[in-house]
């Protein structure tokens, strides 16, 4: 026989409800945590419940909150909260609400990062290649970076030619900038824009870099196909601002100019033609302290580096170029090379200036009786290296 007891339903509960029925209010729906410097920013929506009047975002284990007051409408409404000072770490953030009667809901938790010192020192400036200033067109060349670091691009700020603050934002898949109305011989300062996270309401900054972007001497009428002043069949003299003295005029008055290879670049003797005796090419350009390349690409030459006979090309402090035979110990001369067969078809020259002055870059040649010399030129182009 089998003999069984049992209570009113009820009864198991009354020490539960003892003091009344509890009531909680409607809790924080679509929580989110955004990330910042030294601080977060904290959103929700109030969908129901009419009765909640105080809002409280509890962090450090509740040990530090925020209270935000809340005038409920008869639609949803949102919160948004910033938490200032927080040092850098990650939190837990437990969100609640309230009513007047001091009834909360359950708590709604959400993670955030907070950055700071840590993090901004570990930034670093996006790589500037080159600032290549023609007049006042500035062109800007970048390098790569990591995009795992958080970078989203970089930040000009310059003085353009009415000297007004200009700002331009590089993105980071962007690697050259221009800048068409830059007033020449200031500077402009590059910092670096990061996010540390896709939340985050903060962009952070590198320190700012300043750069004085040095005019590039443009060197005029220094390409296929080059122009004449003056031509009588195949050849001719090369117009301005190219200076050619006598002795390159080896072609009843007339030399330098070829009409042959596109309209190019030569000094050629021999082949029934008088020999050139130091003969010059130039052009004199302006130029701020710095270091440049010369660049020269030919097509072809047949010189070679006998010590009473060949051809160089070369850049001297001043108006002119010195003679043959001085080239190599002249002290005005800031960079040389010796034009040779041997070597390839472009020519570096590398020099520096301290001070501002005229430079003269040319060819400086002597091509005795006897000898068929020519040296093709396509191009001459200074670059500034830094």
């Amino acid at each position: 026989m089998a003999i069984s007891a049992c209570t009113k339903m009820d009864d198991g509960y009354k020490e539960f409800l003892e003091g009344g029925e509890i009531s909680y209010t409607g809790k924080i729906d679509s929580l989110k945590v955004y990330s910042g410097k030294n601080r977060v920013k904290v959103e929700g929506l109030f969908m129901s419940d009419p009765k909640i009047t105080e809002c409280r975002v509890f962090w450090n284990n509740g040990e530090d909150f925020v209270s935000v007051p809340v005038n409920r409408t008869n639609g949803v409404d949102t919160l948004e909260v910033i938490i200032d000072n927080l040092e850098e770490n990650i939190y837990s953030f437990d969100v609640r609400t309230y009513d007047a009667l001091g009834n909360e809901s359950v708590s709604v938790s959400g993670i955030g990062s907070v950055y700071g010192e840590r993090y901004q020192n570990s930034l670093y400036s996006r790589p500037v290649y080159s600032n290549v200033l023609v007049g006042n067109e500035l062109e800007v060349k970048l390098g790569d970076m990591d995009l795992s670091s958080g970078v989203i691009g970089s930040e000009i700020v310059y003085t353009n030619q009415s000297d007004e603050e200009s700002k331009i934002f590089v993105p980071i898949d962007s690697f050259t900038q221009k800048i068409p109305d830059f007033k020449a011989g200031s500077i402009y300062s590059f910092s670096t824009l990061f996010l540390p996270d896709e939340t985050s309401i903060d962009t952070f900054y590198t320190t700012p870099i300043e750069y004085k972007p040095v005019p590039t001497p443009v060197l005029g009428n220094a390409a296929i196909p080059f122009k004449a002043e003056s031509t009588s069949g195949r050849w001719g003299v090369l117009a301005a601002p190219w200076i050619s003295n006598d002795a390159v005029k080896n072609h009843n008055g007339y030399g330098g100019w070829d009409e042959w290879n596109g309209n190019i670049f030569n000094i050629e003797s021999g082949w029934g033609a008088a020999p050139v005796i130091n003969g010059k090419i130039y052009q004199v350009v302006a130029a701020e302290p710095a270091t440049y390349q010369l660049k020269v690409v030919i097509r072809d030459t047949n010189h070679d580096a006998t010590a009473d006979r060949g051809a160089y090309f070369m850049i001297a402090q001043g108006d002119g170029l010195p003679d043959f035979v001085n080239v190599e110990t002249a002290p005005e001369v800031l960079g040389y090379k010796r034009i040779l067969s041997t070597s390839s078809l472009e020519y570096l020259i590398t020099f520096t200036v301290d001070a501002p002055t005229n430079i003269s870059v040319g060819q400086v040649t002597t091509q005795p009786e006897g000898f068929n010399r020519y040296c093709n030129i396509r191009s001459w182009e200074i670059i500034v290296v830094n």
